[in-house]
Parts: C-alpha cells; structure tokens; sequence
C-alpha cells in the first residue's frame, strides 16, 4: 500500500513543497555541473559533438529541456547572481531561456549598442515570478521584432528533418532564378529540390576553390595523391612547421571524409596535428587529422592541460580550413 496516501492533507503539502525546492538545488547543481563539462569539452571524448548533442543523448533531456538548462547555465555563469533566484523558482528556466534569446537578437538587430549586466538584470527582474506567456509579453514590450518566428528544424524520419525559416523577398528572387536557370524541369521543382541543385554546385565549385579545380577533377586518383602530400611533408620549410600544402589538405580532407574524426560533425573543422608541433610533431599526412573547434580544444586539454588551453589564443592552436 503506497504510505502516501496515509499522509494528512497538510503533510502532502507540506512535503511536495520541500521536494520541489530539493528539485531546485538540484537543478543548480546540474547547471554549474554543465558549465564544467562545456569548459572541459568533456563531451568531445563521448564522441558529441556539443554540449546540447551530450545532453540529449548521454542525459537523455529532451531538446528543450536541454536547450533550457543550457541556457539557464550560460546566463548564470555571467550573471552569477541569478542562482538565488533560480533556486526560489523565482526565474524558470524558460523564461530565462527567453530573456537569453531577447538578448541575442538585440545583438544581432543593433549591433553597435552593448546589453551590459545591468541592463541585463533589469530585464530578468521584469520576468521573475511569471508565467512563460507573462514573461513572452514583458519582453516584446522590449524588442517587439522578437516575435518573429525563429528557424526550427524537426527530425520528421530516419532520412528526411522538416526545416521552418523566414524567406526574405531577396532569397526568394534568387531561388526564383535558379528556378529559371536550371531550365524546364525547374518550373516543377520544389524549393527543396532547388535547394539540393544549389547544394551540388557549390560543393563542386568550393572544393574547386579551396583545393584547385584540377585537383578535385582528379580526386578517383586519391591514392596518387597521398603520395605526393607525403613527399612534400619532407620539403616544407623548417621555419614554419606549421605550413600545410594544399595538396596535403586535399588528401587529409578526403581520408577523413570532410568531417571531424572525434565527433563527425562538418561544422567548425581545424586541420589538427596528432603529435603537436610543440611536441616534435611534423605536417605530414600521417600526423594529420580533421577535428572540430570542439574536439580541437579537448585533445588540447588533454595533452597540455587546461591552464594551457585557457591562456593560449585559439588562432595559435588550430589551423584554419
């Protein structure tokens, strides 16, 4: 027999009102546990590929329960005195993920104006203690553009996610001639279709770009190719160990699938030395890999440290694509 329902009416009260504050210390608990992760790039070594991504599928939230708490987190972490109040319930962890939001458009829509702490404090005190739809009201009193609809993207099967955006006038005149140049068969294709066409194009032309427009037409001699980036490891300068050949990228980039070997992301990706160069390590195809922003600075931290990583600017660490 469940022993709660021998409890007095006073006695449920009274006690749902400490677990739910229990919940909440909790709560703080895992926010600062989350800052530590995200500063660690724990997640890089579970092969996610962000702080989110690890949420999601070694905590298993939900996405917006973790894109809540990580909101939540990054807000406390600037404005530490907001734990208190996220303690008492007095700030949820949606409206505090709305007034994150508000804060980044006001970046983006004005960008010379500075949302410093004060204001920001101001802000959150307008919304303490209301509901998600009090507080959506307070803050488009703020910023009234907010409400426009943001780009939401929603896995629908295995293969396929529904994507929503807001198309400008502009967008649409330029998928509009596509649409025209691609010729009749255009007039039927849906703007994912159209998209797709743009997509092959500027794979072709970008790779042809950023690796040599003879080399991508060459890229079934891969294996040519390789041996040729291993040779030149040998003749790059000694004065910049550094320095890699585009040759050499080309080969990297196609052993490695054009993604990052630790998580798998396309996003963000860093030509990394396995051996640093601090370290004796050379800019041959062998000590090469592919690794994301991410990625790149755990295998940092675990070779140098975090007081290294912390005082070493990210441009002196990573290779741009």
């Amino acid at each position: 027999m469940n022993h709660h329902q021998n409890l007095r009416d006073g006695e449920i009260l009274q006690q749902l009102k400490l677990l739910v504050q229990s919940e909440r210390d909790v709560l703080v608990k895992i926010l600062h546990h989350l800052r530590e992760v995200e500063r660690r790039r724990l997640f890089s070594d579970l092969g996610c590929q962000s702080l989110f991504d690890y949420a999601v599928k070694e905590l298993k939230y939900s996405e917006g329960q973790a894109s809540r708490r990580i909101q939540a987190m990054r807000l406390l972490t600037e404005l530490p005195e907001i734990e208190t109040k996220i303690a008492t319930g007095e700030l949820s962890l949606s409206n505090v993920q709305q007034a994150q939001s508000l804060f980044r458009e006001m970046r983006i829509s004005e960008p010379m104006r500075i949302v410093d702490r004060k204001e920001k404090i101001q802000v959150l005190a307008r919304i303490e203690n209301k509901s998600v739809r009090e507080a959506q009201k307070e803050l488009l009193k703020i910023q009234p553009q907010v409400a426009s609809p943001k780009e939401r993207e929603r896995v629908v099967n295995e293969t396929a996610s529904e994507i929503k955006f807001l198309m400008t006038d502009q967008l649409r005149q330029k998928l509009e001639e596509v649409r025209s140049l691609v010729g009749t068969k255009g007039a039927y294709m849906t703007y994912a279709e159209l998209i797709e066409v743009m997509s092959d194009l500027s794979v072709d032309a970008l790779k042809a770009r950023r690796f040599g427009k003879k080399r991508v037409e060459q890229e079934s001699q891969t294996n040519a190719v390789m041996k040729k980036s291993a040779t030149l490891a040998t003749k790059v300068p000694a004065a910049n160990k550094r320095y890699i050949p585009r040759v050499m990228k080309h080969s990297v980039w196609q052993r490695d699938g054009g993604k990052c070997t630790g998580c798998g992301t396309r996003k963000h990706l860093n030509y990394d030395h396995i051996k640093p160069v601090a370290l004796g390590g050379s800019s041959s195809v062998d000590n090469l890999r592919l690794l994301c922003f991410q990625c790149n600075q755990r295998a940092s931290t675990k070779t140098f440290g975090r007081v290294y990583v912390n005082k070493t600017d990210r441009s002196s660490r990573t290779l741009s694509l």
